[in-house]
């Protein structure tokens, strides 16, 4: 090769890696919201595709998934955030003002006698640190609601983000495998097994958490658990940790009623817990999950925890999900990039 072509190729590439720094700059503030966006796009395909179906144009049809994914976040939003929003004051204001600080007296007169010593000791700093971390968390929630021309521009620019990967994905996804240097084959293999990953994380760990969350808060109503609203998000955080899942929100729960005096509550929401709840993990997860993508439970938790650190809030989301593409591209490299090379 001549040493001028060598030369022109040297100065485009390096150009070319310029460029993409450059851009790169540019679009890195908003890579959570275009990942989002991205998650929702491949979650949405079916529904894309049947508004596509009968209304014969994809400008409509991505349009009509966006306010189907609107409706289905704007209802409960509406529904739940007053309530919610109306307990986490009401809890606050009670805990500010000491009418509902836990009493040790309270608590140690329903337990046995042998324990009452123990508990008295170990209990002597609960009122203030409850306190603490009910005024930690309302201030947290102020502060969101306070940024919410942030969260508006946010959720702008993922629905932006979401209609325009539904009416031109497939145009990204032709530019894509016209870059690549991998063959067609593979990268047709590696598209579906990323939809597989984020199908199978989001399908078979969020909404199952979700169904638990709302199975729990079922539960919490019946046997009058106060601030059930709460309580009910606390069991589906709860439920995206791996193996020990919602007992983190159920035992205290369970607890909770026993030291109150509730014992006939408390024994009802522990075999709720045990049944209805624990019955959702074993029955529907598996089926959400289906033959998608399934991570280890080790893997999960340093995904989740890790998602967290790098991501922030959206870690929950986006930790697990780059595990499992992981997951997914290790057994395709097992199962088929070998026999590739191997041609």
């Amino acid at each position: 090769m001549p040493a001028q072509k060598r030369l022109q190729i040297a100065s485009f590439l390096f150009l070319l890696l310029v460029m993409a720094g450059l851009a790169f700059s540019l679009v890195r503030p908003f890579t959570n919201i275009l990942v989002f966006g991205f998650i929702l796009s491949v979650l949405f395909q079916p529904v894309f595709h049947w508004f596509l179906k009968h209304l014969k144009s994809e400008s409509w049809a991505a349009l009509a998934t966006v306010g189907v994914m609107l409706l289905i976040v704007a209802i409960p939003v509406v529904v739940l955030g007053k309530v919610l929003f109306s307990q986490t004051l009401n809890l606050y204001n009670n805990f500010k003002s000491g009418d509902l600080v836990i009493s040790r007296g309270q608590i140690i007169s329903g337990l046995p006698v042998q324990l009452q010593d123990f508990v008295q000791n170990a209990t002597s700093d609960l009122n203030a640190l409850a306190s603490k971390l009910t005024a930690n968390a309302f201030q947290t929630f102020s502060s969101l609601v306070s940024n919410l021309a942030t969260f508006l521009l946010s959720l702008f620019l993922t629905l932006f983000t979401l209609y325009y990967l539904l009416k031109d994905g497939h145009k990204f996804k032709t530019i894509l495998l016209d870059i690549s240097p991998i063959d067609n084959e593979q990268e047709q293999l590696l598209f579906v097994k990323v939809s597989s990953a984020v199908n199978g994380v989001v399908k078979g760990q969020f909404l199952t958490a979700l169904v638990q969350g709302v199975v729990a808060t079922i539960g919490f109503v019946i046997f009058g658990m106060p601030n059930f609203l709460i309580w009910g998000m606390f069991t589906t955080l709860a439920a995206l940790v791996p193996t020990v899942g919602t007992s983190l929100a159920l035992v205290p729960a369970v607890l909770f009623l026993l030291i109150t005096g509730h014992v006939g509550q408390a024994v009802g929401l522990a075999i709720w817990g045990a049944l209805a709840v624990g019955l959702v993990d074993n029955v529907v997860g598996p089926r959400l999950i289906g033959k998608s993508t399934k991570v280890h439970p080790l893997l999960m938790l340093v995904a989740v925890l890790g998602g967290l650190s790098v991501f922030g809030f959206l870690g929950f989301l986006l930790g697990p999900i780059l595990m499992a593409v992981f997951v997914a591209v290790v057994d395709m490299y097992r199962t088929d990039f070998q026999k590739y090379l191997e041609q």
